[in-house]
């Protein structure tokens, strides 16, 4: 088998080829898809290949693919089409238009004859032609806009921004600061003066395969007119006149359709900016695109037209894709790919009086799924007029209704930092005007900015553990401390960590001494958390038989030697006092606590060196310490007796 000397690993086809739809391409030669068998390399070259990927990854988009995925964010559909396998078909006399490394295919304009050949190489898995949808009614332009209401900051927005709460949003600081949008369209142009101040970091046109996405010399005139509006829609600002959702949003631009009038809009070119746009680190993208050509309602289970299933793929990578319904209503099961993808946010566009639009596509979804997932307005929507730089006209279509839930989705994403494609969907709909009873026609309700921002704009979290302060309608009981918070784990500190109102066993305090009887730890358990005076540290008590200090003893030896008191130690204070201790004769302290002290005490005569014994028997000390009063006293007697004798 061929091996490729590039990225590339071993990858099956990640969608359904079509099992019937119409015949290879005619000689006319158009557009088809060549999807390959696998990567071409073995496991050495895929892990030298993956490492290669890696860096060529913006950090951004890592970082949000591991948040998403819960791995290293790579595998083998970011790895390239095998260029061995590309060379084989570009041999067959073909002309390259993509190269999709998600769907592991390239796009090639080929007839019949090319084709059946291409199809015979063994590391092709099928062929099947680019689909594509029939141009809309070019968007007729408007008469100048009357002026906008007075002391209304947004406009002629006003009305449709206020409709999904966009201004009390821009009220709390939300502008989409930090965030970055891609956008996929015909084109782009900022030099309508609403559009001067967006950030673009990086712009490329996959139809001429340049970095110019506003009308180029081999562009028809107007060519970037409906991706113009769609950005106007998101990013404007043109204050007292008009001001889209997210005016400080960053933006990566994709022109991924070719508007020329022989040329119909073809999904190859989508799927190459949608996985430029993932890489290029986008926390979110929009597309106000959808085709319908080649595909049947039976197609739209989201796993077979080829711009859902690589939606699919950028759903898993972390990106929200937010994308228009299309235009097919009012009929059921009218939606144009990708709006089918599961994880992608379908938007269907309302009137200003809250009613779904006629023509706005419908569900369900071919495998049973309620689509659109939400809706925004999208009729008589005020947007940049691209052929003046200062003028704004009117249009419909989900096209426009898609822009303002994008908007809306990047100042959630700047309240409350980063989120997946289901927590954002999540958001979304359980705010939005039906969340209680969705359906085909406008899904889960109108979005609500309002109500999904929540306590943002209107409450505190001064400790920053994503939990609203109780005092102002959130449900955080200690807004001071970032550990507690509802869903907390309990642990034995005195405090309520997870706000449920009870606190562990013995967590009280009720001695209010600062130690808690729940505590496991011996150097800080509370033995008595009845009484404040007993807990570890405290000054022990002796003799009465409470443990103040919690050390598992009451004191009965204080001085510590080995005798307890007081019925047993005459003097409990001092460690060389007690029955037992050689007496110290000269001490006057009752050493070895007998009742006797110093020369009373027979320990200090006999065979005591320190005392003589004179002819009489009479013990005296030898030393020159006086006599005790009892034995002057004794001496006196006996003189006194013996002079009265003579």
């Amino acid at each position: 088998m061929l091996r490729c000397l590039r990225a590339g690993t071993p990858l099956a086809v990640a969608f359904v080829l079509l099992a019937a739809g119409p015949a290879i391409a005619a000689d006319s030669g158009d557009p088809s898809w060549v999807f390959f068998t696998d990567k071409g390399l073995d496991a050495g070259q895929e892990a030298d290949a993956l490492a290669q990927r890696r860096v060529a990854l913006s950090p951004r988009a890592l970082a949000r693919r591991e948040r998403a995925r819960g791995d290293l964010g790579l595998d083998g559909r970011d790895l390239d089409v095998c260029p061995t396998y590309v060379d084989a078909v570009l041999a067959e006399g073909v002309e390259l238009r993509a190269s999709s490394r998600w769907l592991n295919a390239v796009s090639v304009v080929a007839d019949a004859r090319q084709l059946a050949r291409i199809q015979e190489l063994p590391f092709v898995a099928g062929v099947q032609p680019v689909a594509r949808r029939a141009r809309g009614v070019p968007l007729e332009r408007s008469t100048p806009p009357p002026p906008p209401p007075p002391n209304e900051e947004y406009g002629l927005a006003l009305e449709q921004m206020g409709m999904i709460g966009i201004p009390s949003l821009a009220e709390c600081g939300l502008s989409g600061a930090g965030v970055v949008l891609g956008v996929q369209d015909t084109g782009f142009s900022v030099a309508h003066q609403s559009l001067a101040h967006v950030d673009v970091l990086d712009a490329w046109d996959f139809v001429n395969g340049d970095g110019e996405v506003a009308d180029g010399e081999d562009d028809l005139p107007g060519t970037h007119d409906h991706g113009t509006s769609v950005l106007s829609i998101v990013a404007g600002r043109d204050e007292w006149t008009y001001i889209g959702a997210a005016p400080d949003v960053s933006v990566l631009l994709a022109k991924t359709e070719d508007v020329s009038q022989e040329e119909p809009i073809e999904e190859d070119w989508f799927v190459e900016g949608l996985e430029w746009i993932e890489a290029e680190g986008a926390d979110l993208s929009t597309a106000s695109l959808g085709y319908f050509d080649w595909y049947e309602p039976a197609d739209m289970d989201g796993q077979t037209a080829v711009t859902s299933v690589a939606c699919a793929t950028a759903v898993e990578n972390g990106l929200i894709l937010i994308n228009s319904a299309g235009n097919g209503g009012p009929d059921p099961s009218t939606l144009g790919a990708p709006a089918d993808a599961d994880g992608l946010i379908a938007i269907g566009a309302v009137d200003f009086f809250g009613h779904i639009a006629d023509f706005s596509s419908r569900g369900p979804t071919a495998d049973g799924r309620i689509k659109p997932d939400v809706s925004a307005p999208g009729v008589q929507t005020w947007v940049v007029d691209p052929m003046t730089p200062d003028q704004y006209r009117q249009g419909n279509g989900t096209s426009y209704a898609a822009p303002h839930v994008a908007g809306l989705a990047a100042l959630l994403l700047q309240a409350f930092g980063p989120m997946t494609p289901d927590e954002m969907w999540t958001l979304l709909t359980s705010t939005a005007s039906q969340a209680d009873a969705p359906d085909n026609a406008m899904g889960w309700g109108i979005v609500d900015g309002v109500a999904a921002v929540g306590l943002f704009c209107t409450c505190q979290d001064q400790d920053e553990d994503g939990f609203y302060d109780a005092s102002c309608g959130g449900d955080d009981c200690d807004d001071f401390r970032a550990a507690i918070f509802p869903g907390a784990d309990e642990v034995c500190d005195g405090f309520d960590d997870d706000c449920d109102g009870v606190l562990l066993e013995g967590e009280g305090d009720p001695d209010g001494d600062g130690f808690l009887e729940c505590d496991e730890d011996p150097a800080t358990h509370d033995c008595d958390d009845g009484d404040a005076d007993s807990h570890p540290g405290a000054s022990e008590v002796p003799y009465d038989g409470v443990d103040q200090d919690c050390d598992g003893e009451d004191v009965v030896d204080v001085d510590g030697d080995g005798v307890d008191g007081p019925d047993e130690d005459c003097d409990d204070e001092d460690p060389a006092v007690f029955p037992g201790a050689d007496e110290v004769c000269d001490d006057s302290v009752d050493n070895d606590c007998d009742g006797w002290i110093d020369g009373g005490d027979a320990e200090c005569h006999g065979d005591n060196p320190a005392y003589l014994s004179d002819a009489d028997g009479c013990a005296c000390a030898a030393s020159d310490r006086p006599a005790t009063a009892a034995a002057v006293a004794l001496l006196l007697g006996w003189v006194l007796l013996g002079r009265r004798r003579s």
